[in-house]
């Protein structure tokens, strides 16, 4: 598995976590990307040999202190108001 990288591209995002997440299911739905894991060679379980990237997130929510991990593709991208 890659050390985590904050150089990439997505970093600094804003996303809104899968639905089946409990997080999600909790309140706490949208976050910024911290951290990009990619996924060469990276399985989350031997069933899922998708070698996804991963995101680690840091939620909005207040009493979430700790970056939560998700797979990117399953992760929305939210379009910022300015």
């Amino acid at each position: 598995m890659r050390i985590g990288t904050k150089n990439h591209p997505c970093v600094g995002l804003r996303v809104q976590i899968p639905a089946y997440s409990d997080l999600w299911m909790r309140g706490a739905r949208f976050g910024t990307i911290e951290r990009v894991i990619e996924g060469k060679g990276l399985y989350l379980t031997p069933n899922d040999p998708r070698g996804a990237d991963i995101f680690a997130v840091r939620l909005d929510h207040p009493q979430v202190k700790k970056l939560a991990r998700f797979i990117a593709d399953d992760c929305t991208y939210i379009k910022r108001s300015n």
